[in-house]
């Protein structure tokens, strides 16, 4: 079987800045080490595989790789198969299925909208933070599928020193630093050396856990959101009590392209 490989920048419309992806149409599930092998060569942040569920337009099943291993629920990932299914079908609003759960990302060509879960702090797994995270001087900590720094400004998030050792070390999936800067921003930073990404450039599952905290604090319903990472990156959430969005937008980077042969 072949397919194309096709790569984009994801939380921007400039092909110079944002968050890289790819990202490949199947017809099926190869083996695991197939898939591997791909997105290890593709030597992108993460690498998207999509599948078609039969007799369903728009519901593709999904699954994420970084160079090293597979991950679970990476949301510029997914922004990067939507960006790809609007390439061949256009504008719609597309499912896409996962062992990790199932995300919802309405693709119209000015915009992405994801439909992100909210994640809950849990007061009843909450442990002491390591010495070394204690000594950054958080004004609170919580976690979710990660673990949550929150710090006094934008500029201690900026100038927060990561020991990617000690954060491999973490039973959390991955180390967020945060901030809320008034009126309407918070900022983040994202560590997840388990996986291969030491730091991301955008990360929109960490909206996940970001969003329902800063909304409890502050009351907003709408965030800007800036990631203070060295490539600029952009987007934007709107959270209620029921539902999480993150908009962004997704450009594909045509010259890139290159076939990939998979097992049949």
């Amino acid at each position: 079987m072949e397919a194309q490989l096709q790569f984009f920048k994801v939380f921007t419309d400039n092909p110079t800045k944002g968050n890289p992806a790819a990202c490949a149409l199947l017809s099926h599930w190869p083996d695991l080490d197939v898939l591997q092998a791909i997105a290890s060569e593709a030597e992108q942040v993460v690498t998207a595989f999509i599948v078609p569920v039969a007799d369903a337009l728009y519901q593709y099943q999904i699954r994420w790789f970084s160079c090293s291993q597979e991950i679970n629920l990476c949301g510029h990932g997914t922004l990067a198969a939507a960006a790809l299914v609007r390439q061949l079908q256009g504008e719609g609003c597309y499912q896409f299925l996962s062992q990790h759960g199932d995300l919802e990302v309405t693709a119209s060509f000015s915009a992405l909208q994801m439909v992100l879960p909210q994640w809950l702090p849990c007061p009843e797994t909450q442990t002491e933070l390591p010495p070394a995270l204690l000594a950054c001087q958080s004004i609170d900590y919580f976690q979710t599928r990660d673990l949550v720094l929150v710090l006094a400004d934008e500029q201690a998030v900026q100038q927060f020193q990561p020991d990617f050792t000690l954060i491999q070390q973490l039973e959390q999936h991955a180390l967020i630093v945060s901030a809320f800067s008034p009126p309407d921003t918070y900022v983040l930073r994202y560590f997840a050396p388990g996986i291969g990404i030491n730091e991301d450039i955008a990360t929109g599952s960490a909206q996940c856990s970001l969003a329902p905290y800063w909304f409890k604090k502050t009351g907003r319903t709408e965030f800007k959101v800036r990631q203070l990472s060295l490539i600029d990156a952009c987007f934007s959430v709107a959270i209620n009590t029921q539902q999480l969005h993150l908009k962004a937008q997704a450009v594909n980077l045509p010259h890139l392209t290159r076939l990939i042969a998979t097992i049949a």
